[in-house]
């Protein structure tokens, strides 16, 4: 049964850890994406889990939030195709405009939780920058459909602390 993630090339692993993996990878001469996916073999229970990251990044869809492209899952593997940022995430730079990217975040935290989407994981290195400079969150692994919103408001606090103390 042949791979349906094989007419990607693969440029870089950028996570991995049990169930899942995390690439940058291109088809062609197309713009650079990530998958997020199940490696080969995996049980029913890690497809499961992207299949709902899926669902939750398509309800929270919007401004501040990475763009789901397509959603491959077919010959035992589950893959999100994700919108890539080649600005890298508030973990590998600081930055240009702390309050502009404070406001932004709230914004789109606000908006998540509007949803009931709560992201669970309001980290630095969730947080892209694109292009402009401006933020986009990702690393929905941990996202789940909740009206208690204290855990994000809690993370939002201290990563806005981080960002404007430039600690």
């Amino acid at each position: 049964m042949a791979d349906p993630l094989a007419d990607w090339t693969v440029e870089a692993t950028m996570a991995a850890r049990p169930g899942r993996v995390v690439l940058r990878a291109r088809r062609g001469h197309e713009a650079p994406v990530v998958l997020k996916a199940t490696p080969p073999g995996e049980g029913w229970a890690a497809r499961a889990d992207l299949r709902r990251e899926a669902r939750l990044l398509e309800a929270g869809r919007g401004d501040g939030v990475v763009d789901l492209l397509d959603v491959v899952d077919r010959r035992g593997r589950t893959a999100l195709v994700l919108a890539f940022a080649p600005a890298g995430t508030l973990a590998d730079r600081a930055a240009p405009d702390p309050d502009e990217v404070v406001g932004r975040l709230a914004a789109t935290v606000e908006r998540l939780h509007g949803t009931g989407v709560v992201h669970g994981a309001l980290h630095p290195e969730h947080v892209t920058l694109d292009a402009d400079g401006l933020p986009v969150l990702v690393g929905f692994g941990a996202a789940r459909r909740s009206t208690a919103t204290a855990p994000d408001d809690a993370a939002l606090t201290a990563l806005t602390h981080t960002l404007r103390s430039g600690a």
